[in-house]
């Protein structure tokens, strides 16, 4: 698993995630795995995922194939391309979209946070997409993550340190997140009316 987070204040936003990959129960050290990136830039969105690290890769190419089909500028956008997504990794990648006989919906088999110049967003295995004011986490080490930022938001100076602050408490508590730790950051546009 891993931990990601996103954290908003002043005029920036940033993504940060570990970089602790495992196979089965066997934890790959990060001096020994020449890529171990679990934040995707698009434009000017940065795009983490938690899962399978297959993603990763699918998500790599779909870069590379489609740029001009993924857009990350809004909410709306988001959730335009997480089905754009969806269809393309059923059709090209072979991605089994079931989980339960009784699930109203098919699963993209991936969750992901995103940083980009209109705000902070999280993206569900069904696509739903959440905006957030201040800060967010995910993937195994979330609770941490959230204890974490909830406790310093108000107390640090910028969202670097914010998202720092998050993921060192990840690493230290939670078995499937580890160091080092990655953070992007992006200016935020500015809001009409404020």
């Amino acid at each position: 698993m891993s931990t990601l987070v996103v954290v908003r204040k002043g005029n920036k936003a940033v993504i940060g995630s570990d970089s602790q990959s495992t196979q089965g129960s066997i934890i790959v050290s990060s001096k020994n795995k020449r890529s171990h990136h679990k934040i995707h830039q698009s434009g000017d969105a940065f795009v983490g995922f938690t899962g399978w690290a297959l993603m990763h890769n699918i998500f790599d190419d779909v870069i590379e194939k489609y740029p001009g089909d993924l857009n990350f500028s809004s909410r709306k956008h988001i959730f335009k391309t997480f089905l754009f997504l969806h269809r393309k990794i059923k059709a090209e990648y072979f991605i089994e979209a079931r989980e339960r006989d009784d699930q109203p919906v098919e699963s993209s088999q991936w969750d992901c946070l995103i940083a980009c110049p209109s705000g902070i967003f999280q993206v569900d295995s069904y696509r739903t997409v959440n905006e957030y004011e201040r800060f967010w986490a995910d993937g195994s080490g979330l609770r941490f993550a959230l204890g974490a930022m909830t406790a310093v938001y108000d107390l640090l100076p910028g969202p670097e340190e914010i998202a720092r602050a998050a993921l060192d408490a990840a690493c230290e508590l939670d078995d499937a997140s580890g160091q080092p730790i990655a953070i992007h950051t992006v200016k935020l546009k500015q809001e009409k009316g404020r």
